[in-house]
């Protein structure tokens, strides 16, 4: 479970960065050819936003990779309202998650989107 929390933490870490500044960009690696040997190179991926605005008001969607999270009975989307909440809201998640207390939502999601 520590695995998946420190994947959805480093998620939830780019999505407060992107909040910061909307050209955040993180390091990440890509394999390439180069001369007949595969090497790995440095780059630098801007993250795809968790939230969206719809009729006036904005949301988060918990990803996980390229899975969208559930919550057990409730909407896969979290209700922020203003875009001023935006960064709070995520900063709230960040310490939800950090607290292990989200743990059997990440789990759930995972075993379900196997």
């Amino acid at each position: 479970m520590d695995d998946l929390r420190r994947i959805f933490l480093a998620g939830l870490d780019h999505q407060i960065g992107l909040a910061h500044d909307p050209d955040y960009r993180y390091p990440s690696h890509v394999f390439v050819e180069e001369n007949g040997e595969t090497v790995k190179q440095i780059t630098y991926k801007h993250p795809e936003p968790w939230w969206f605005e719809e009729n006036g008001a904005l949301f988060v969607r918990l990803n996980f990779g390229e899975r969208t999270m559930q919550i057990p009975g409730k909407n896969p989307v979290i209700r922020v309202g203003k875009k001023s909440d935006l960064l709070s809201t995520l900063e709230a998640l960040h310490i939800l998650v950090d607290n292990r207390e989200m743990d059997d939502v990440i789990e759930k999601m995972v075993v379900v989107s196997r």
